[in-house]
């Protein structure tokens, strides 16, 4: 197994990060790099990740329902509609991250079935979510 420094990755990252940037689109595949995480802020964009969390996000079928991930309930979150700060509580800020991450067809938006398709079943979903409050 080839064993990749912390620094030499984040270099890596970056320099992929810029090829994306600099052909006009930010671009951010699937992939597993193990170590690390939290949360980078810089100007308009934040970023909360974990690397090394191969299969994420939320699926139902039926009566049952799957949040997968290292950050399922992260920061005191009350309910999946629960996007924004303060966390555990459910106002305005919720909604517009919601129609931030719907526009930009971020996977914290793709609340319905099926999975990968921003459609009106997403928002619906959002509204009865936000609509059962913080317990």
């Amino acid at each position: 197994m080839t064993r990749i420094s912390s620094n030499k990755a984040a270099a890596l990252i970056a320099l992929a990060s810029m090829a994306s940037v600099s052909a006009g689109q930010i671009a951010l595949p699937r992939c597993v790099i193990a170590g690390g995480g939290g949360v980078c802020e810089g100007g308009r964009l934040t970023l909360t990740a974990t690397i090394g969390q191969p299969v994420t996000g939320a699926a139902d079928g039926g009566r049952f329902d799957l949040d997968a991930g290292f950050w399922v309930g992260a920061a005191g979150s009350c309910n999946r509609a629960d996007l924004a700060r303060p966390f555990g509580t459910l106002d305005i800020a919720d909604v517009v991250q919601f129609l931030q991450f719907f526009g930009a067809m971020n996977p914290a938006a793709d609340l319905a079935a099926p999975a990968g398709t921003f459609d009106i079943a997403d928002v619906v979903a959002f509204l009865q979510t936000f609509g059962l409050g913080c317990p």
